[in-house]
């Protein structure tokens, strides 16, 4: 199995630097074009399928890639960035100030601490684990997917592939306008590409 890893286009959200996992907010015009970009380099790579985030910014992103592509088009939840909860919305410094002591424990055990009405980073890391899980069971061993999703998403199936587990998490950051491409070949995992940026 084959599969490749893209995240979704830039969005206005993004731009200002706002934590936004469950916000949904569209692509803006600099993300339409990273993701036409994208869609001019996958014009030429054969996919059995491409599985999107069900998060606008996601499937928008995926939508303008297949460009009407006669291939199976799944939206599934699980993949979803965190969900930051009451710090949707919010930029970094300004929350600080607001979440003194939340930011603290947070800072102090980021894997545990739940975000106020959001979740936790375990939380997180297991619903992307298992839906991936879920993805791979379902594909032939001859198959490639195609996944549209989010930075941290990303970063948390190249964790569970690579076998890194939670620690893991922070030594990668996914680009936009990039794309990485993972082999899984009876259990053998093996990290092809990881930010290749797209030739114009």
């Amino acid at each position: 199995m084959k599969l490749y890893l893209v995240r979704h286009g830039q969005t206005d959200m993004n731009k200002e630097k706002l934590y936004y996992g469950w916000t949904d907010c569209p692509i803006n015009e600099q993300g339409k074009k990273q993701a036409k970009a994208l869609q001019c380099f996958f014009e030429n790579i054969k996919y059995d399928k491409i599985i999107t985030s069900d998060l606008k910014r996601a499937v928008e992103t995926a939508e303008i890639i297949n460009n009407g592509r006669n291939v199976p088009f799944e939206k599934r939840k699980n993949f979803r960035e965190l969900h930051f909860g009451d710090w949707e919305g919010g930029h970094y410094k300004a929350l600080k100030q607001k979440y003194p002591d939340e930011f603290t424990k947070w800072a102090e055990d980021w894997k545990n601490f739940t975000i106020p009405k959001g979740e936790s980073f375990q939380a997180f890391y297991k619903r992307v684990e298992r839906e991936l899980d879920d993805v791979i069971a379902q594909t032939p061993e001859e198959n490639t997917i195609l996944l549209v999703t989010h930075n941290g998403v990303m970063s948390a199936v190249l964790c569970a592939l690579l076998g890194m587990g939670f620690d893991g998490f922070w030594k990668f950051f996914l680009e936009q306008e990039t794309y990485c491409l993972v082999s899984i070949k009876k259990g053998n995992v093996l990290l092809e590409k990881i930010n290749c940026p797209i030739l114009k």
